[in-house]
């Protein structure tokens, strides 16, 4: 083949590559090793350059990137260890993004070898898959609204029944302890499905308060009614005038979760101390249970929905959900606050929550 027909060959073949890539959903640039875009996709100049490609070819890696939101919005300077610029020096690597008012997954990879080949970067646009997310969403909020009434009417139809079965054999009241007990079950899963999904939606909108924590805590406390051997300690040396942004309903429903986390995975009588705690630019609260307590290979898991862990069943009581510590969780974040698993010690035994909150002013 001659030197003219091998140089049509290849012209053809990198036409063809450019109309492949053009026709890709995901944005893709190139960038030089000294931070200026090369090439860049149809898709690419769509996000980018309003739609012109030869706009794109010139602009600063870092043109691209600003602005730029986290995944929840928050808005990332240059600078920002989370931002991609800062990331992609560690070497190839993946994140979702706010650009251009859409979330983006975004991937770079080396093109050659690391720190000094050209980069590739690929943007691809997740408002369908978010799209279809909410979708679902507002289908399972409408269903758990749907059975929520019926759900009701079940579980006071079997109370009602257990008044008039006092006379009947062990064998009947055990069938319908059974069904009392799997019916409380459903309503604690639907209750808590409600929840989540009126968080997603949007349904449910939660009204920050400044909330004096120790007082709170203290009146939240001398209202539960706990078995006769349960206990609930607060220690308070540090942090008792925390003053935090909070809505006052979902932390009480954070901590009742956790109440009811402690108490069905205790041994014996229920020991646990409430500690608050002074962080780094918040306010801290320490859940401390003496229960069975959690090991180091699922702890990663326990805030995942529909997580149970194994180790803790018991075959003698209804388990829950898996949606208590998920949505501890859920309405954390809705109130900007936080929660962890403290690391396991040799000498600690039962679980050790911290739930942490920004303080209320950001002092």
């Amino acid at each position: 083949m001659s030197e003219e027909a091998t140089l049509a060959q290849l012209r053809q073949s990198l036409g063809l590559l450019q109309v492949a890539f053009d026709a890709a959903a995901e944005a893709m640039v190139i960038v030089e090793p000294g931070g200026e875009v090369r090439w860049g996709n149809q898709a690419a100049a769509d996000l980018w350059s309003n739609g012109l490609a030869i706009l794109l070819v010139g602009q600063r890696l870092e043109q691209l990137l600003q602005p730029i939101c986290s995944s929840s919005g928050v808005p990332l300077a240059l600078e920002a260890a989370e931002h991609p610029l800062q990331l992609l020096k560690r070497g190839d690597g993946s994140g979702v993004f706010g650009i251009a008012d859409h979330l983006q997954q975004l991937e770079w990879r080396r093109i050659q070898q690391p720190g000094d080949g050209y980069l590739l970067l690929l943007a691809r646009d997740l408002a369908p898959q978010e799209q279809a997310l909410q979708q679902q969403r507002q289908f399972v909020n409408q269903l758990a609204h749907e059975l929520n009434t019926p759900l009701a009417i079940v579980n006071g139809s079997l109370r009602q029944l257990g008044k008039k079965l006092l006379n009947f054999g062990d064998g009947s009241r055990e069938r319908l302890r059974q069904a009392q007990q799997e019916t409380s079950r459903l309503v604690r899963l639907l209750r808590h499905l409600l929840v989540l999904t009126d968080l997603e939606t949007g349904r449910r909108q939660l009204q920050l308060q400044p909330l004096a924590l120790k007082p709170w805590l203290q009146e939240w406390m001398a209202q539960q009614v706990l078995p006769a051997s349960a206990e609930l300690n607060l220690v308070a040396d540090v942090g008792e005038s925390a003053v935090i942004a909070a809505d006052a309903e979902a932390l009480a429903e954070v901590l009742e979760q956790l109440l009811d986390n402690s108490l069905r995975y205790s041994k014996g009588p229920a020991q646990i101390e409430l500690q608050l705690l002074e962080l780094d630019g918040a306010s801290g609260l320490r859940w401390q249970d003496q229960g069975l307590g959690i090991t180091a290979e699922p702890r990663s898991q326990v805030f995942e929905r529909f997580v149970r862990l194994e180790e803790h069943r018991d075959f003698n009581q209804a388990d829950g959900a898996g949606l208590g510590l998920a949505l501890c969780e859920a309405l954390m974040q809705a109130m900007g606050g936080s929660t962890g698993l403290e690391p396991i010690t040799n000498e600690s035994t039962g679980t050790a929550f911290l739930l942490s909150w920004p303080q209320a002013g950001g002092k």
